[in-house]
Protein backbone atom coordinates (compact mmCIF):
# COMPACT_ATOMS: atom_id res chain seq x y z
CA UNK A 1 0.00 0.00 0.00
CA UNK A 2 2.74 2.29 0.89
CA UNK A 3 4.99 1.72 -2.27
CA UNK A 4 1.35 2.14 -4.01
CA UNK A 5 0.89 5.81 -2.58
CA UNK A 6 4.09 6.87 -2.72
CA UNK A 7 4.77 5.99 -6.01
CA UNK A 8 5.13 9.30 -8.53
CA UNK A 9 7.17 8.19 -11.19
CA UNK A 10 7.35 4.30 -12.15
CA UNK A 11 9.95 2.76 -15.06
CA UNK A 12 8.70 1.22 -18.06
CA UNK A 13 10.82 -0.21 -20.62
CA UNK A 14 13.37 1.76 -19.46
CA UNK A 15 11.27 5.21 -19.47
CA UNK A 16 10.05 6.98 -16.55
CA UNK A 17 6.67 7.80 -16.52
CA UNK A 18 5.23 10.21 -14.52
CA UNK A 19 1.42 9.80 -12.45
CA UNK A 20 -1.35 12.10 -12.78
CA UNK A 21 -0.88 12.90 -9.01
CA UNK A 22 -3.85 11.96 -6.51
CA UNK A 23 -7.33 12.38 -7.85
CA UNK A 24 -10.84 13.33 -6.29
CA UNK A 25 -11.42 9.67 -5.29
CA UNK A 26 -8.02 9.50 -3.94
CA UNK A 27 -8.94 12.23 -1.17
CA UNK A 28 -12.01 10.50 -0.11
CA UNK A 29 -10.31 7.01 0.19
CA UNK A 30 -7.00 8.11 1.48
CA UNK A 31 -4.84 6.69 -0.92
CA UNK A 32 -2.39 10.09 -1.40
CA UNK A 33 0.15 10.63 1.02
CA UNK A 34 0.16 13.34 4.15
CA UNK A 35 1.79 16.12 1.77
CA UNK A 36 0.07 15.70 -0.91
CA UNK A 37 -3.53 16.07 0.95
CA UNK A 38 -2.14 18.78 2.60
CA UNK A 39 -1.21 20.18 -0.66
CA UNK A 40 -4.72 19.61 -2.04
CA UNK A 41 -6.50 21.30 0.84
CA UNK A 42 -4.29 24.48 0.72
CA UNK A 43 -5.07 24.92 -3.17
CA UNK A 44 -8.83 24.60 -1.99
CA UNK A 45 -8.85 27.02 0.37
CA UNK A 46 -6.72 29.61 -1.44
CA UNK A 47 -8.82 29.11 -4.57
CA UNK A 48 -11.93 29.72 -2.09
CA UNK A 49 -10.39 32.69 -0.47
CA UNK A 50 -9.52 34.31 -3.56
CA UNK A 51 -13.05 33.64 -5.56
CA UNK A 52 -14.54 35.62 -2.35
CA UNK A 53 -11.69 38.45 -2.61
CA UNK A 54 -12.42 38.64 -6.54
CA UNK A 55 -16.41 38.72 -6.08
CA UNK A 56 -15.92 41.22 -3.59
CA UNK A 57 -12.92 43.52 -5.53
CA UNK A 58 -15.83 42.99 -8.82
CA UNK A 59 -19.11 44.44 -6.43
CA UNK A 60 -16.73 47.84 -5.32
CA UNK A 61 -15.46 47.77 -8.64
CA UNK A 62 -19.33 48.28 -10.54
CA UNK A 63 -20.18 50.38 -7.71
CA UNK A 64 -17.72 53.30 -8.36
CA UNK A 65 -19.06 53.07 -11.58
CA UNK A 66 -22.24 53.91 -10.69
CA UNK A 67 -21.36 56.31 -8.27
CA UNK A 68 -19.35 57.87 -10.72
CA UNK A 69 -22.13 57.97 -13.15
CA UNK A 70 -24.58 59.53 -10.48
CA UNK A 71 -22.53 62.18 -9.45
CA UNK A 72 -21.13 63.13 -13.28
CA UNK A 73 -24.62 63.18 -14.10
CA UNK A 74 -25.70 65.14 -11.45
CA UNK A 75 -23.44 67.92 -11.87
CA UNK A 76 -24.29 67.54 -15.49
CA UNK A 77 -28.07 68.24 -14.79
CA UNK A 78 -27.68 71.24 -12.17
CA UNK A 79 -25.02 72.54 -14.93
CA UNK A 80 -27.62 72.35 -17.53
CA UNK A 81 -30.26 74.56 -15.18
CA UNK A 82 -31.02 78.00 -14.55
CA UNK A 83 -30.53 79.80 -12.16
CA UNK A 84 -33.87 80.08 -11.60
CA UNK A 85 -34.39 76.38 -11.46
CA UNK A 86 -31.25 75.83 -9.68
CA UNK A 87 -33.33 77.98 -6.80
CA UNK A 88 -36.20 80.22 -7.84
CA UNK A 89 -36.28 81.50 -3.64
CA UNK A 90 -32.37 82.43 -4.44
CA UNK A 91 -33.51 83.75 -7.66
CA UNK A 92 -36.28 85.69 -6.41
CA UNK A 93 -34.00 87.47 -3.75
CA UNK A 94 -31.72 88.56 -6.09
CA UNK A 95 -33.20 90.00 -8.68
CA UNK A 96 -34.96 91.98 -5.84
CA UNK A 97 -31.94 93.35 -4.94
CA UNK A 98 -30.95 93.89 -8.04
CA UNK A 99 -34.20 96.42 -8.76
CA UNK A 100 -34.98 97.88 -5.04
CA UNK A 101 -31.46 98.19 -4.18
CA UNK A 102 -29.01 98.03 -7.09
CA UNK A 103 -30.89 100.87 -9.36
CA UNK A 104 -31.32 103.44 -7.09
CA UNK A 105 -27.53 103.44 -6.60
CA UNK A 106 -26.84 103.15 -10.36
CA UNK A 107 -29.12 106.29 -10.70
CA UNK A 108 -27.26 108.38 -8.60
CA UNK A 109 -23.71 107.19 -10.40
CA UNK A 110 -25.55 108.04 -13.73
CA UNK A 111 -26.57 111.68 -12.20
CA UNK A 112 -22.69 112.32 -11.26
CA UNK A 113 -21.05 111.01 -14.44
CA UNK A 114 -24.33 113.07 -15.88
CA UNK A 115 -23.21 116.48 -14.21
CA UNK A 116 -19.34 115.89 -14.69
CA UNK A 117 -19.79 115.33 -18.54
CA UNK A 118 -22.32 118.55 -18.72
CA UNK A 119 -19.29 120.21 -16.92
CA UNK A 120 -16.39 118.99 -18.71
CA UNK A 121 -18.40 120.47 -21.86
CA UNK A 122 -18.62 123.50 -20.73
CA UNK A 123 -14.94 123.90 -20.01
CA UNK A 124 -13.94 122.61 -23.12
CA UNK A 125 -16.72 124.87 -25.53
CA UNK A 126 -15.88 128.17 -23.97
CA UNK A 127 -18.75 128.16 -21.49
CA UNK A 128 -20.55 126.80 -24.07
CA UNK A 129 -20.61 128.98 -27.20
CA UNK A 130 -19.05 126.27 -29.28
CA UNK A 131 -21.28 123.40 -28.19
CA UNK A 132 -23.42 122.34 -31.07
CA UNK A 133 -26.83 121.88 -30.87
CA UNK A 134 -26.55 118.03 -31.86
CA UNK A 135 -24.21 117.38 -29.37
CA UNK A 136 -26.90 118.34 -26.81
CA UNK A 137 -29.16 115.77 -28.17
CA UNK A 138 -26.08 113.06 -28.55
CA UNK A 139 -25.58 113.35 -24.72
CA UNK A 140 -29.24 113.21 -24.08
CA UNK A 141 -29.69 109.77 -26.06
CA UNK A 142 -26.80 108.33 -24.32
CA UNK A 143 -28.59 109.02 -20.98
CA UNK A 144 -31.43 107.75 -22.32
CA UNK A 145 -30.01 104.72 -23.83
CA UNK A 146 -28.01 104.57 -20.16
CA UNK A 147 -30.95 104.40 -18.42
CA UNK A 148 -32.93 101.87 -20.46
CA UNK A 149 -29.64 99.28 -19.73
CA UNK A 150 -29.56 100.08 -16.01
CA UNK A 151 -33.43 99.50 -15.71
CA UNK A 152 -32.97 96.10 -18.07
CA UNK A 153 -29.74 95.27 -16.53
CA UNK A 154 -30.69 91.93 -14.29
CA UNK A 155 -32.24 90.47 -17.42
CA UNK A 156 -29.14 91.54 -19.69
CA UNK A 157 -27.06 89.20 -17.69
CA UNK A 158 -29.47 86.38 -17.75
CA UNK A 159 -29.59 86.59 -21.00
CA UNK A 160 -25.65 86.42 -20.92
CA UNK A 161 -25.98 83.37 -19.09
CA UNK A 162 -28.92 81.73 -21.39
CA UNK A 163 -25.56 82.16 -24.37
CA UNK A 164 -23.62 79.62 -22.24
CA UNK A 165 -26.73 77.29 -21.25
CA UNK A 166 -27.35 77.25 -25.24
CA UNK A 167 -23.40 76.40 -25.45
CA UNK A 168 -23.54 73.61 -22.72
CA UNK A 169 -27.05 72.05 -24.47
CA UNK A 170 -25.06 70.96 -27.49
CA UNK A 171 -22.29 69.04 -25.68
CA UNK A 172 -22.99 65.35 -26.50
CA UNK A 173 -21.18 62.96 -23.95
CA UNK A 174 -19.68 58.89 -23.76
CA UNK A 175 -21.52 57.57 -21.15
CA UNK A 176 -19.98 54.92 -19.17
CA UNK A 177 -21.04 51.81 -19.03
CA UNK A 178 -21.24 48.19 -18.08
CA UNK A 179 -21.09 47.12 -21.61
CA UNK A 180 -17.91 49.24 -22.40
CA UNK A 181 -15.78 47.86 -19.46
CA UNK A 182 -15.19 44.43 -18.91
CA UNK A 183 -13.79 44.19 -15.58
CA UNK A 184 -12.32 40.17 -16.57
CA UNK A 185 -10.09 41.86 -18.90
CA UNK A 186 -8.68 43.27 -16.04
CA UNK A 187 -8.54 40.70 -13.43
CA UNK A 188 -8.34 37.16 -14.16
CA UNK A 189 -11.28 35.15 -12.33
CA UNK A 190 -9.82 31.82 -12.31
CA UNK A 191 -5.87 31.35 -12.74
CA UNK A 192 -3.84 28.36 -13.26
CA UNK A 193 -2.31 28.56 -10.35
CA UNK A 194 -4.07 29.54 -6.70
CA UNK A 195 -1.70 30.49 -4.14
CA UNK A 196 -1.22 32.36 -0.84
CA UNK A 197 0.26 35.48 -3.09
CA UNK A 198 -2.21 34.99 -5.55
CA UNK A 199 -4.99 35.74 -2.89
CA UNK A 200 -2.84 38.38 -0.88
CA UNK A 201 -2.46 40.43 -3.96
CA UNK A 202 -6.20 39.92 -5.03
CA UNK A 203 -6.56 41.28 -0.91
CA UNK A 204 -4.72 44.43 -2.05
CA UNK A 205 -6.65 45.15 -5.56
CA UNK A 206 -9.55 44.97 -2.81
CA UNK A 207 -7.99 47.84 -0.53
CA UNK A 208 -7.12 49.78 -3.88
CA UNK A 209 -10.96 49.28 -4.53
CA UNK A 210 -12.28 50.50 -1.31
CA UNK A 211 -10.15 53.38 -1.84
CA UNK A 212 -10.51 54.27 -4.82
CA UNK A 213 -14.84 54.32 -3.95
CA UNK A 214 -14.22 56.82 -1.20
CA UNK A 215 -11.78 59.12 -4.07
CA UNK A 216 -14.83 58.86 -6.06
CA UNK A 217 -17.46 59.85 -3.06
CA UNK A 218 -15.51 62.87 -2.24
CA UNK A 219 -14.86 63.86 -6.30
CA UNK A 220 -18.69 64.24 -6.36
CA UNK A 221 -19.08 66.05 -3.41
CA UNK A 222 -16.39 68.11 -4.27
CA UNK A 223 -18.36 68.48 -7.81
CA UNK A 224 -21.54 69.57 -6.38
CA UNK A 225 -20.04 72.17 -3.99
CA UNK A 226 -18.62 73.42 -7.44
CA UNK A 227 -21.31 73.61 -9.07
CA UNK A 228 -23.37 75.22 -6.64
CA UNK A 229 -20.46 77.62 -5.70
CA UNK A 230 -20.82 78.74 -9.59
CA UNK A 231 -24.43 79.36 -9.37
CA UNK A 232 -24.37 81.38 -6.33
CA UNK A 233 -20.88 83.47 -7.53
CA UNK A 234 -23.26 84.73 -10.59
CA UNK A 235 -26.28 85.26 -8.67
CA UNK A 236 -24.27 88.00 -6.13
CA UNK A 237 -22.41 89.44 -9.14
CA UNK A 238 -26.09 89.63 -11.14
CA UNK A 239 -27.05 91.66 -7.89
CA UNK A 240 -25.09 94.18 -8.75
CA UNK A 241 -25.77 94.33 -12.64
CA UNK A 242 -26.95 98.00 -12.48
CA UNK A 243 -24.25 99.88 -10.77
CA UNK A 244 -21.51 98.52 -14.17
CA UNK A 245 -23.74 99.19 -16.39
CA UNK A 246 -24.34 102.97 -15.46
CA UNK A 247 -21.15 103.85 -16.05
CA UNK A 248 -21.67 103.44 -20.34
CA UNK A 249 -22.83 107.26 -20.43
CA UNK A 250 -19.24 108.15 -20.05
CA UNK A 251 -16.07 106.88 -22.26
CA UNK A 252 -13.49 106.86 -18.94
CA UNK A 253 -15.41 105.51 -16.57
CA UNK A 254 -17.33 102.84 -19.16
CA UNK A 255 -14.30 100.74 -19.29
CA UNK A 256 -15.81 99.48 -15.22
CA UNK A 257 -18.80 98.88 -17.26
CA UNK A 258 -16.86 96.91 -20.26
CA UNK A 259 -15.30 94.73 -17.54
CA UNK A 260 -17.79 93.36 -15.82
CA UNK A 261 -19.80 92.63 -19.25
CA UNK A 262 -16.98 90.77 -19.92
CA UNK A 263 -16.41 89.28 -16.65
CA UNK A 264 -20.70 88.39 -16.95
CA UNK A 265 -19.50 87.04 -20.34
CA UNK A 266 -16.84 84.49 -18.43
CA UNK A 267 -18.89 83.37 -15.33
CA UNK A 268 -21.76 82.28 -17.84
CA UNK A 269 -19.19 79.56 -20.19
CA UNK A 270 -17.67 78.93 -16.94
CA UNK A 271 -20.19 75.66 -16.80
CA UNK A 272 -19.34 75.35 -20.26
CA UNK A 273 -15.57 74.62 -19.63
CA UNK A 274 -17.26 72.57 -16.39
CA UNK A 275 -19.02 70.52 -18.30
CA UNK A 276 -16.25 70.03 -21.18
CA UNK A 277 -13.93 68.29 -18.22
CA UNK A 278 -16.56 65.54 -17.20
CA UNK A 279 -16.73 64.55 -20.55
CA UNK A 280 -12.68 64.70 -20.79
CA UNK A 281 -12.65 62.78 -17.59
CA UNK A 282 -15.36 59.78 -18.44
CA UNK A 283 -13.30 59.24 -21.77
CA UNK A 284 -10.59 58.87 -19.90
CA UNK A 285 -11.67 56.88 -17.21
CA UNK A 286 -13.32 54.60 -19.93
CA UNK A 287 -9.58 54.36 -21.56
CA UNK A 288 -7.97 53.24 -18.37
CA UNK A 289 -10.30 50.98 -17.00
CA UNK A 290 -11.14 48.84 -19.65
CA UNK A 291 -7.45 48.58 -21.09
CA UNK A 292 -6.34 44.83 -21.49
CA UNK A 293 -3.24 43.46 -20.02
CA UNK A 294 -2.44 41.00 -17.36
CA UNK A 295 -3.43 41.71 -14.10
CA UNK A 296 -2.88 42.03 -11.56
CA UNK A 297 -0.42 44.92 -12.22
CA UNK A 298 -2.61 46.41 -14.89
CA UNK A 299 -5.69 46.35 -12.47
CA UNK A 300 -3.96 48.14 -9.39
CA UNK A 301 -2.27 51.12 -12.75
CA UNK A 302 -6.20 51.44 -13.61
CA UNK A 303 -6.99 52.12 -10.09
CA UNK A 304 -4.46 54.57 -9.32
CA UNK A 305 -4.54 56.33 -12.59
CA UNK A 306 -8.37 56.94 -12.18
CA UNK A 307 -8.06 58.39 -8.37
CA UNK A 308 -5.11 60.57 -9.67
CA UNK A 309 -7.52 61.52 -12.59
CA UNK A 310 -10.44 62.15 -9.92
CA UNK A 311 -7.41 64.55 -8.49
CA UNK A 312 -6.94 66.47 -11.79
CA UNK A 313 -10.60 66.92 -11.88
CA UNK A 314 -10.83 68.51 -8.93
CA UNK A 315 -7.94 71.06 -9.74
CA UNK A 316 -9.27 71.57 -13.31
CA UNK A 317 -12.90 72.35 -12.15
CA UNK A 318 -10.99 74.66 -9.81
CA UNK A 319 -9.31 76.51 -12.70
CA UNK A 320 -12.50 76.72 -15.10
CA UNK A 321 -13.01 80.25 -13.88
CA UNK A 322 -9.61 81.47 -14.50
CA UNK A 323 -9.66 79.57 -18.05
CA UNK A 324 -13.00 81.69 -19.03
CA UNK A 325 -11.72 84.77 -17.97
CA UNK A 326 -8.10 84.30 -20.00
CA UNK A 327 -10.36 83.83 -23.18
CA UNK A 328 -12.64 86.95 -22.43
CA UNK A 329 -9.97 89.15 -21.41
CA UNK A 330 -12.25 89.70 -18.07
CA UNK A 331 -10.32 90.68 -14.70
Amino acid sequence: MNSIILTIASINNGHIMFDEGPTGWDLITGNVSGSEFIGGLLDAVWRAMYHGLYKLTRIVFGNIQNVLNDGILRSRNILNSTPQEWNETAFAFIKGVAENAAIPVAGCIITFIFCWQLISMVQESNQMHNIKPETIVLLLMKLAICLLVCANSFKIVCGLFDLGHWATDKITFVEIGGDEINFNLVLEEDPEECSFGEVMAMLVNLIMTVIAEGVVYILNVVMIIKVSMWYLEILIYASAAPIPFSTFINKEWGQVGMNYLRKMLAMSFEGFFMIVAFGIYEAMVINIIGSTGNAPDKYMMSIVTTCGCGCGLIMILNKTGSIASSIFNAH
